[in-house]
């Protein structure tokens, strides 16, 4: 159940990669790290799993463990690597951000500038919703947070609103098999491309990165993800954290200790031409990190019919990619995105 990767030579040092993706392994190898997985942490006990854990370690002489996947909130996983002195990370940091009830009970305590930014629990004492939220992935080394890409989250109609951003609901951003937590999103064309987007009752949400919003929007969703950060006492890693567009400004909503998984991910690699994984290792390896630069836009669309139904799809030529009941559109200009995804739906531009 563990494996050992050969090395480069560009550092010596050894990395416990536990439940990575294939390709956090191949960028560790290729850095030159002396790489160690443990695949799955499924089918042990936390016992078992611990002393696994502590016997890889000193077996190998591990530098640096790393949690991926669902092992970056596994209490097993992070008390192990933070008593043995090989995480990069607070185990409590961890645990607390993925935890939503208990941010906002941190929010709570933190004073008024922070008790009003949790979104609330209970629906009856939660502002009103708009049918627009935010995705936020960050990459923090050092307790220095960077951002990576603001995704805005088009919703379709009130109650999948309220489903979608009520739950925490995030899926494995660090497997093979990437998808987005069902928390929709959009293009925003009708706001900032001229038409395309979804409207309220309109089904499914779509997804678009940058997300088209004002400065003094993404200035205030910029304070308030790496507020989170701060808060939690988040030093090392990846983090995704949603945010949810109320009449009263954003609010918090949940929030996860990994990156951005499928589709979101792919639309910021595909727009900044950042590989996370590259960019993590990175990180490990105290080398700068690239400055995420989108050059033009993209979008992710819900296929317009489900498997083996008639296709819709008018354009094939305007999808980029189409995968896990999405379809990736690419544009160098919001204009050309509306355009695009107006032609993939079938509809007049």
């Amino acid at each position: 159940m563990t494996a050992s990767a050969g090395s480069g030579t560009a550092d010596p040092r050894c990395l416990l990669l536990v439940a990575p993706s294939p390709r956090l392994a191949a960028a560790a190898t290729e850095a030159g790290f002396r790489v160690v997985t443990v695949a799955d942490t499924a089918g042990f006990t936390d016992e078992d799993l611990r002393a696994h854990l502590r016997n890889t370690v000193l077996t190998h002489q591990v530098d640096r463990l790393v949690a991926c996947g669902d092992a970056s909130t596994h209490p097993a996983v992070l008390e192990t690597a933070e008593e043995l002195g090989v995480s990069p990370n607070p185990a409590s940091a961890s645990r607390l951000l993925a935890d939503a009830a208990e941010v906002r009970n941190l929010l709570n305590r933190s004073g008024p500038p922070w008790q009003a930014l949790a979104l609330p629990d209970e629906t009856e004492k939660r502002p009103p919703l708009r049918d627009v939220g935010y995705g936020v992935e960050t990459l923090t080394v050092e307790g220095m947070h960077r951002v990576t890409g603001i995704v805005e989250f088009r919703l379709g109609d009130g109650s999948s609103a309220d489903r979608n951003f009520s739950d925490g609901d995030f899926s494995d951003g660090n497997s093979s098999d990437r998808r987005e937590p069902d928390a929709g999103s959009g293009p925003g064309a009708d706001r900032a491309a001229g038409g395309g987007a979804t409207t309220r009752g309109a089904g499914p949400a779509v997804h678009t990165f940058p997300a088209p919003i004002t400065t003094a929007e993404e200035a205030e969703i910029r304070a308030l993800a790496t507020g989170l950060l701060d808060l939690v006492g988040y030093e090392f890693g990846y983090a995704f954290i949603r945010v949810a567009r109320t009449e009263q400004g954003p609010r918090l909503v949940d929030a996860v200790p990994r990156q951005a998984s499928w589709p979101v991910s792919r639309l910021i690699e595909l727009t900044t031409g950042l590989v996370a994984e590259r960019e993590l290792i990175r990180a490990l390896s105290g080398k700068p990190l690239k400055a995420a630069m989108p050059v033009g836009c993209a979008a992710a669309l819900p296929l317009p019919d489900p498997p083996g139904a008639p296709g819709r799809i008018t354009a094939p030529t305007d999808v980029r990619e189409a995968r896990d009941g999405y379809v990736l559109l690419t544009a160098l200009t919001p204009a050309e995105l509306a355009a695009r995804t107006a032609a993939v739906r079938g509809c007049p531009a």
